[in-house]
């Protein structure tokens, strides 16, 4: 487990610099569609890791690690991307409800992911578990996809933030 954080860790430090050069201009609700489907590549990862079983420990455990590190992509491209979509959906009056909101999710997922896993990884030696997990992963992407229309350029992220006109001095009498 150790390795795996380590290879996650060290995933987010060197993807950060070039992850948000990436990003820029780009948009956002195709950023979190590649995060679904670069998720739902870890957990595949993750499960074939578990086909190897005990015949080759080294194989699974280096399964495991990519897995951690593919998922370290993942969050780092997501990291930039969520919150900046919140507060371009988010009025300024509400702004401070959508982002508690946005933050509220992941203690959420933090409580119902291990209470509803424990079922599925006991059934069917986890092949059910990776399957919903995936299959998740992929429908958020589809849902990120269709947010699109719905949004403004701006909001998406497409357009570079228009800065307002600098006045030019009048020439003095």
């Amino acid at each position: 487990m150790a390795w795996a954080l380590a290879g996650n860790t060290v995933m987010i430090v060197l993807a950060q610099l070039l992850v948000i050069k990436r990003l820029e201009g780009r948009s956002r609700t195709g950023a979190l569609a590649l995060v679904g489907a670069v998720f739902a590549g870890a957990w595949l990862v993750l499960g074939a890791a578990g086909l190897v079983g005990a015949g080759d420990a080294l194989l699974a455990a280096l399964g495991v690690v990519a897995c951690s590190a593919i998922f370290g992509f993942g969050e780092t491209m997501l990291s930039p991307v969520m919150p900046a979509l919140t507060n371009a959906l988010a009025t300024d009056e509400l702004r401070g409800r959508y982002n508690a909101m946005s933050s509220m999710i992941f203690g959420i997922s933090g409580v119902i992911g291990p209470v509803t896993a424990g079922p599925l990884i006991g059934a069917a030696d986890g092949k059910v578990w990776v399957a919903f997990v995936v299959g998740g992963c992929l429908l958020a992407s589809l849902l990120a996809l269709s947010l699109r229309r719905l949004l403004t350029p701006g909001q998406d992220g497409r357009s570079p933030a228009v800065a307002p006109p600098v006045p030019v001095p009048a020439p003095a009498a």
